[in-house]
Order: structure tokens, then C-alpha cells, then sequence
């Protein structure tokens, strides 16, 4: 079972091209590619201090990858050009 910590992960999102947005019951990530806010969003809850498998799967299928490339991505193997890369060949996001 993987348990991250949840600053690891938002300390990932934001070095990635994330910008934070505070929500009344969330902390919003939207992805900012080209100069522009994106569609590729994800969110953590205020307060939340781990981020289990049942999450972290929550956040992968947010962020159009796979578990183990989310991991590979919160361990920065995964650079924001290569994501944005990644999305465009997948065609979840256009250039």
C-alpha cells in the first residue's frame, strides 16, 4: 500500500506547471501549458495530510496517467514538458 505525503504531492503539482486555487472545501491544481490554464485539473482536501492508493488512483485518472507514472511524476522522472507531451499525444490536450 503507497502513502505519500500530501506536501510531497502538492509540492510535485506545483514544480510540474500547476497553479494553486483555494475552494471553499478544496485545494484546486490546474495545469497552466502555454500560458494558459488548462482543463487537467485535481484537487486535495484542506487539511489532508496523507494521500493513499485510493487517492493517489484518484489523481492519476485526474491527471490522465497511469498509477505508476503518476508516481514517476510526483518522484520529478517526469518533467512538465514531457506531461504535456504525454497528454498531447494521448490527445487530452491540444498544443
Amino acid at each position: 500500500m503507497t502513502e505519500i505525503h500530501a506536501h510531497v504531492v502538492t509540492t510535485a503539482l506545483l514544480r510540474k506547471g500547476f497553479v494553486k486555487v483555494e475552494a471553499s472545501h478544496h485545494t484546486m491544481f490546474w495545469l497552466v501549458a502555454a500560458g494558459r490554464r488548462r482543463g487537467i485539473r485535481t484537487r486535495l482536501s484542506h487539511g489532508q495530510r496523507k494521500v493513499d492508493d485510493s487517492l493517489l488512483s484518484d489523481i492519476a485518472r485526474e491527471l490522465h496517467l497511469s498509477k505508476r507514472d503518476l508516481l514517476r511524476f510526483i518522484q520529478c522522472e517526469i518533467s512538465h514538458d514531457d506531461y504535456v507531451e504525454l497528454l498531447i499525444g494521448r490527445g487530452q490536450l491540444r498544443s
